[in-house]
């Protein structure tokens, strides 16, 4: 419904990137050899805050490390989109 360029996404997530970290990171303490892709999908709201994030598609043989990018996400703050609807993304 909304617009937010994805280069502005692009720019908000990576500012966030030593949360996602953080939480590979707790993972890795656990298990030494973690690896693996975690895709999350979340909804921009019209005023900018992250309204719901969930974890979408994971190769990470811990969930718990994909519940805690969602949870970061959640935290975000993003410009508002154009046109005030919810944009939906997965990254």
């Amino acid at each position: 419904q909304g617009a937010l360029d994805k280069d502005i996404i692009r720019r908000i997530v990576r500012a966030h990137i030593n949360e996602v970290r953080a939480c590979y990171n707790t993972g890795l303490a656990k298990n030494p050899n973690l690896e693996g892709r975690v895709a999350v999908s979340f909804v921009i709201t019209g005023t900018g805050t992250v309204g719901s994030a969930a974890v979408q598609e994971s190769t990470v043989k811990d969930a718990e490390v994909g519940k805690c990018i969602a949870k970061a996400v959640k935290r975000w703050k993003f410009p508002k989109p154009q046109g005030g609807g919810n944009v939906i993304v997965s990254y």
